[in-house]
């Protein structure tokens, strides 16, 4: 019985090592300084000693300028990345998992091939640097944050559509009445419009506006379809472009393609309840394309960010969702993609094996309308262990601890990477139980099988 237990346990090793997950910090806190090369090298030693199995590194050089529009600045060389980056070059022995970040922007428009040819040697080059330095690969932010350089960043994010009275002035609504004025994929948009509020309403640089072209963009000389297959295009030549610089990449997508799909957040299936998908269509778009340029050894994830799952079930249905039932016939059906992001029904069979699902847990609370997504009042240890360690169960492979503690209204200024202030002593053995977890998985399973082998 002792040699068959063992035989058990040597076998059952390699499997549950091959299953470990990984906990990824992303500073929110404590601004760039603290997740740049030059402190994370002159701390490198300290940095090694926190509960996480990585990091994500931000630079002057890359992270916001990949997807620039400003020729000032997006020449993205890897020779300019590299004079930042190289000081952490195979530094970190435990801390494994690291990523460099790029965030999303508006390159130009999507029929630009000189600009997206542009943008295509940026990723790579960035994917370049990451595989020299010995980390995993990127991470790219699909949020997009406008400020004076990046004014039109919400231009990558949403499709205009036609104001609803515009075509409904002009068109009857009756589709099988002719009407020269719209096209009928607009027409029929214009029917489910729930105002033009989701494409002319936006905050651009802390002003809000109301009734504004700068909130969403459309090439007016093509179609909502052909928008979307041009930027799944587009992202699938970034995919390969990166894969051929670094063959066995990892890809970090913040917020994936849920947020872009109808039927994400249908009555009594909730799954990204702060996201609206008449705002987001070029995250699926995006999305997509990077999974139709998957070759090899790269490696997609979907980290589907969003803050307020408490339940194992509710951390369950977001897995099923964006694993399964986004491409599942039943969601996509009754679904028009001339005017809709759907995933195309070739890229359905190869969904499940292709995307690899992640999630986001942070330190601080936020409100929400609906009860079981408040988290205003959870965001104590034992609050943040709970969802993370629901979402290390259910999650692929990564969960990101997100951390931004000043907006909570439990704790305040937790600086987790800034190594002259120490983390309080709740807070640190909350994390590092956490993370010992991950460190050594098959213990879960020693104790029944040691006591078997007595």
């Amino acid at each position: 019985m002792k040699k068959i237990c063992l035989i058990v346990l040597i076998t059952l090793l390699p499997s549950i090592a091959l299953a470990r997950k990984h906990l990824i910090f992303l500073d929110g806190e404590l601004g760039w300084y603290y997740s740049m090369p030059p402190y994370l090298a002159a701390h490198h030693a300290e940095v090694e000693q926190l509960p996480f199995s990585g990091f994500v590194v931000v630079g002057n050089v890359y992270t916001s300028y990949v997807m620039s529009a400003d020729p000032n600045s997006n020449n993205v060389t890897y020779q300019r990345v590299w004079e930042e980056v190289k000081s952490l070059q195979n530094m970190f022995t435990k801390k494994t998992e690291n990523f460099l970040r790029i965030n999303i922007d508006f390159p130009g428009d999507f029929w630009d091939d000189a600009i997206w040819q542009k943008t295509t040697n940026n990723f790579a080059a960035v994917a370049k640097a990451a595989k020299n330095l010995g980390f995993k690969g990127i991470l790219f932010d699909d949020e997009p944050y406008t400020s004076a350089q990046h004014r039109h960043s919400l231009y990558m994010s949403n499709f205009k559509f036609p104001k609803r009275d515009a075509v409904q002035s002009q068109c009857s609504e009756d589709l099988n009445d002719p009407c020269n004025a719209y096209a009928l994929w607009e027409r029929k948009e214009s029917k489910e419009n729930r105002g033009d509020w989701v494409d002319y309403k936006c905050t651009i640089e802390g002003e809000e506006l109301t009734d504004s072209e700068e909130c969403s963009y459309r090439n007016t000389d093509h179609s909502f379809k052909e928008h979307m297959d041009k930027v799944a295009s587009r992202f699938k030549e970034i995919m390969e472009a990166m894969e051929a610089e670094f063959p066995a990449i990892t890809v970090l997508v913040l917020h994936g393609p849920a947020t872009a799909h109808a039927k994400t957040n249908i009555d009594g299936h909730y799954i990204k309840p702060n996201s609206i998908f008449e705002t987001n269509e070029y995250k699926g778009a995006m999305f997509l394309g990077l999974k139709q340029g998957l070759n090899g050894d790269a490696r997609l994830h979907d980290m589907g960010e969003f803050y307020q799952y408490t339940t194992i079930q509710q951390f369950q249905n977001a897995y099923q969702w964006r694993k399964h039932d986004i491409v599942s016939d039943q969601y996509n059906q009754d679904l028009d993609d001339t005017y809709r992001w759907v995933v195309p029904t070739n890229d359905r069979p190869t969904w499940s094996r292709d995307v690899n699902i992640g999630f986001m847990v942070s330190d601080y609370g936020r409100r929400h309308d609906m009860p079981e997504y408040n988290t205003q009042n959870l965001c104590r240890p034992t609050d943040v262990q709970s969802r993370l360690t629901k979402a290390l169960q259910t999650a692929d492979e990564y969960v990101i601890f997100y951390s931004d503690s000043s907006l909570s209204t439990c704790e305040d200024n937790l600086g987790w990477a800034d190594v002259e202030t120490p983390v309080p002593a709740p807070w640190l053995s909350m994390m590092q139980n956490v993370y010992n977890s991950l460190q050594f998985p098959w213990t879960m399973f020693y104790p029944a099988i040691t006591r078997k082998m007595q």
